[in-house]
């Protein structure tokens, strides 16, 4: 199941090619909008899964269930394939939420935005409770999860990083040259290549816009 927000303006709708069935779900607008409609489109995510597992794969039997944070408002679906076709669960954790929005100042654990961190946190535990194993980006995720979580078996958790090891890439200056003309870039100047989305999670405060 992919997820596609509304500003696309996308139905939804199951794409075949025979050798695997791909559900692009029309879901609220989480990127790219202000925090309550990002909330509210977080919220309903699980049921919105949920009625998209029920009407398109009503007939498919899941072996295993990859899933990813964030978003972790995805339990409740999950659970219901779990329960239904006896699946294994497959948690990749890439944020460890909310932790890492309080860490970012978006969110306290007391106070009135303290009531929001308990609900994130419970859905979390949900999450970390129907996980079979649970997949993180480094061994300091591991040792950070299983000391805040005392109740996830260290035998279910495991390091699997979301990267690659880089390769040394030795390219002929005549190459290079031919890549610049090709794309219209003046010589000498510093290019830069977009690697995904940057935001506070990623650090960039060191970042000069001039």
């Amino acid at each position: 199941i992919s997820p596609t927000e509304k500003r696309k303006q996308q139905p939804t709708r199951l794409i075949d090619n025979g050798n695997c069935k791909i559900l692009k779900l029309q879901i609220g607008n989480t990127q790219k909008t202000n925090v309550i409609e990002k909330g509210i489109s977080t919220i309903t995510l699980e049921s919105k899964f949920q009625w998209a597992i029920k009407n398109y794969f009503s007939d498919v039997k899941f072996d295993l269930v990859i899933y990813t944070t964030p978003p972790i408002t995805l339990q409740k679906a999950i659970s219901y394939v779990k329960k239904r076709d006896n699946a294994k669960t497959y948690l990749l954790l890439k944020d460890i939420f909310p932790q890492n929005a309080v860490d970012l100042g978006m969110m306290d654990k007391t106070g009135v935005k303290g009531v929001l961190y308990n609900y994130f946190r419970a859905k979390e535990k949900s999450l970390y409770a129907i996980s079979d194993y649970i997949g993180c980006m480094s061994q300091a995720n591991v040792d950070y999860l299983l000391k805040h979580n005392p109740e996830i078996s260290p035998s279910a958790v495991e390091v699997c990083p979301n990267s690659i090891e880089p390769l040394s890439m030795n390219i002929d200056e005549c190459v290079k040259s031919q890549i610049r003309e090709k794309y219209g870039i003046p010589p000498g100047t510093t290019v830069f290549i977009y690697g995904g989305n940057l935001g506070k999670p990623q650090g960039i405060d060191f970042l000069d816009p001039v």
